[in-house]
């Protein structure tokens, strides 16, 4: 059921989830989504009632609300993002910090995942190629 929010609750979820911010999906409790657990999304805008409103990397833009569905901050570089860069750097053909031909390597291979993560946050990705380490 859903909850009223306040105000203080809603300042503090337009602070986390601000527009732009990439979200995990966590639970969602409307039976005809074709939404699922761990689907990704980027914030567009939260409402006055808290629903988080989300485009959906899926294309769907349903929003997500307050007290009954969960979302959760998107892990900035997920576990298919780091086999695909190793993928790349694998092949050789490019040098990992000349990020426009990673990026056309990555769409050419089909690493449309590796691709948007270049795209969303080139910082995430230029830190891992110089420490190995996600952001």
């Amino acid at each position: 059921m859903n909850e009223i929010i306040s105000k203080a609750a809603l300042e503090a979820r337009r602070a986390r989830y601000q527009p732009g911010t990439r979200v995990e999906l966590v639970s969602i409790t409307d039976p005809y989504t074709n939404l699922k657990p761990g689907n990704r999304g980027t914030v567009d805008s939260i409402d006055s009632i808290g629903t988080v409103f989300v485009n959906w990397d899926n294309g769907s833009t349903l929003g997500v609300a307050y007290g009954t569905d969960e979302i959760k901050l998107a892990e900035r570089m997920s576990e298919t993002v780091r086999k695909q860069v190793l993928a790349v750097r694998a092949t050789g053909a490019t040098n990992m910090f000349d990020v426009k031909a990673v990026f056309e390597l990555a769409v050419q291979m089909d690493f449309h995942e590796l691709a948007d993560f270049i795209f969303m946050d080139t910082k995430a990705y230029s830190h891992f190629i110089l420490t190995g380490e996600p952001l």
